[in-house]
């Protein structure tokens, strides 16, 4: 069966900043010998777990799934995996962008159990048309790099979100 290159991609409610990659391919050439990952933001700088030397990781083959500490805020990216030969020429390449919103997913949470908690809260004037706000903006960035394709307008949309809630007492 020829080789059909495919990968998937999660960010952990655990603990967000890791980025989980699965390669999903079917089928097997046995000239593949090793794997790249490069990870780009909507302005095409590189990002790359701490320590790493290259704009790429590499993913040994061995490692399935890969699991990288990657980020520190909600970020659009394009994810390219390459699978290379022997002497690292590129055999097979996908690319496809991504949404991690899941920094503000739990400051959403957050603000929920602040609700049961002080629900007092919730009288504030501004309060619900903030939160209704937040929300718009993480299902904006979610839906534009799903219907759109596009993360620049995915990070736009992730900024206002965290703008948000590391103002909280501005907004909430």
């Amino acid at each position: 069966m020829p080789f059909s290159q495919n990968f998937t991609v999660a960010q952990t409610s655990a603990n967000p900043a890791f980025v989980i990659i699965t390669d999903t391919s079917t089928g097997s050439d046995g000239a593949i010998d090793s794997r790249r990952i490069y990870i780009t933001d909507c302005f095409g700088n590189y990002i790359v777990p701490s320590g790493t030397t290259t704009n790429y990781i590499d993913w040994p083959l061995v490692d399935n799934p890969i699991s990288l500490n990657i980020l520190t805020q909600d970020t659009a990216a394009n994810i390219r995996v390459e699978w290379l030969d022997a002497s690292n020429n590129i055999l097979y390449e996908l690319n496809n962008n991504y949404c991690f919103s899941e920094f503000n997913k739990q400051f959403l949470y957050y603000l929920i159990q602040l609700q049961s908690q002080t629900y007092n809260i919730i009288q504030d004037n501004n309060y619900w048309g903030n939160v209704g706000i937040f929300w718009t903006n993480i299902i904006g960035a979610i839906n534009s790099v799903e219907i759109g394709d596009d993360i620049f307008a995915s990070q736009a949309c992730l900024n206002r979100a965290t703008n948000m809630a590391q103002n909280q007492a501005y907004f909430f």
